[in-house]
């Protein structure tokens, strides 16, 4: 039994003559990349706006901790400065995250540090001469 039957029956209800269908929402679909700009436009204009609000408020409190000289107002204007340096740290992070996104950054740039040429230093310098061919013919 279902529950508007239970329910009818404990309150003597008549039964109502027209089902109504739940209503289903339908998602509204926005391209992914317009969504990506979207979200990034509001990230970023967040943070920039509350880059720019700390600014004043910073301002204001070190004035106000110079003129008091109470410890707790230097604490406050420390650890506001340092949210206001995680701030901008987290807006560059947002620059770099959306490269990733945009597929600006190729993630596989392979760096090789400390080759070795087991070799003489005639060889090396034939090897070396060799590339500088290469580059110049290639100009």
């Amino acid at each position: 039994m279902k529950i508007d039957d239970n329910l009818n029956k404990v309150f003597n209800l008549e039964p109502s003559k027209e089902e109504k269908e739940p209503m289903s929402l339908l998602p509204v679909e926005v391209p992914e990349k317009e969504q990506q700009d979207s979200d990034y436009q509001l990230a970023r204009g967040t943070l920039r706006n509350l880059i720019t609000k700390n600014d004043a408020v910073l301002d204001t409190l070190i004035d106000l901790a110079r003129n008091s000289e109470h410890p707790r107002a230097y604490e406050v204007a420390g650890q506001l400065i340092k949210t206001q340096s995680e701030m901008a740290k987290d807006l560059l992070e947002v620059h770099k995250k959306k490269k990733e996104i945009s597929g600006e950054i190729n993630k596989n740039i392979n760096t090789t540090n400390n080759i070795v040429f087991a070799g003489s230093t005639s060889e090396l310098m034939k090897v070396i001469s060799a590339e500088r061919a290469k580059v110049i013919d290639s100009k």
